[in-house]
């Protein structure tokens, strides 16, 4: 899987918040694994840093965008958005594979 991380305005990325960020995104494989790539966009706005993750998979493109006080907090937030996103898709696929045709 791709990851690119993108830091805009004064917002800097330090290496140990890029590898929070790798092992964050390497743990959604567990609810989808088919992940082709993802971005992540670190910004900040007044006093509250925004965190953007875009994952592009088979057929899909999820998205999940929050706002905290720190970059950790918005990280997590974003992170619990996509999971919940890829939990739906893989039922989905779940559900409609075992579906049976009643006639």
């Amino acid at each position: 899987m791709e990851i690119q991380i993108t830091s805009r305005g004064e917002t800097k990325a330090s290496q140990s918040l890029q590898d929070a960020i790798y092992s964050e995104i390497e743990s959604l494989k567990k609810y989808y694994d088919r992940i082709t790539s993802c971005h992540v966009i670190l910004d900040k706005e007044r006093n509250q840093d925004i965190v953007e993750i875009v994952l592009h998979i088979a057929g899909h493109t999820v998205a999940a965008k929050a706002k905290a006080e720190n970059v950790g907090k918005a990280i997590d937030e974003s992170i619990s958005k996509v999971e919940r996103q890829l939990k739906k898709i893989n039922e989905k696929l779940k559900n409609h594979k075992n579906s049976k045709c009643e006639k």
